[in-house]
């Protein structure tokens, strides 16, 4: 007569261990990076009149009103704001501060809140 103890407890035991994996500290989540919606590139600058046109390619046209940015080597160089005057694939924009130049980045400005005063200590 055999005993299938020993086989039942070394099953056990191998459950036991590898359960014991799910129990441990948890990883701190990462927040997700939230990445700029590019529109395109400016391709010609109307210093005089203050307005940019962008080549959007074929992303859709942002509305009028819409504030957009524009980029080079990761600064910022211009905010610019949609007009209504679009002609696929390019997007007139108004200059509303800053000096925008021939192949910038153009994106979306993303609205974010200003960051809440640390309250200082006595």
């Amino acid at each position: 007569m055999k005993t299938y103890l020993p086989a039942f407890l070394l099953g056990a035991a191998l459950c036991g261990v590898s359960g014991c994996a799910h129990f441990g500290p948890k990883k701190p989540e990462i927040p997700e990076a939230t990445l700029p919606t590019w529109l395109g590139r400016v391709v010609m600058v109307d210093s005089l009149h203050r307005f940019v046109l962008v080549d959007a390619g074929s992303a859709t046209a942002p509305a009028a009103g819409r504030d957009v940015v524009t980029l080079r080597d990761k600064q910022r160089t211009a905010l610019l704001r949609v007009t209504a005057e679009a002609r696929s694939p390019y997007v007139a924009m108004d200059i509303l501060e800053g000096e925008p130049a021939l192949g910038d980045q153009a994106a979306l400005e993303e609205s974010r809140e200003p960051p809440a005063e640390a309250p200082v200590a006595p």
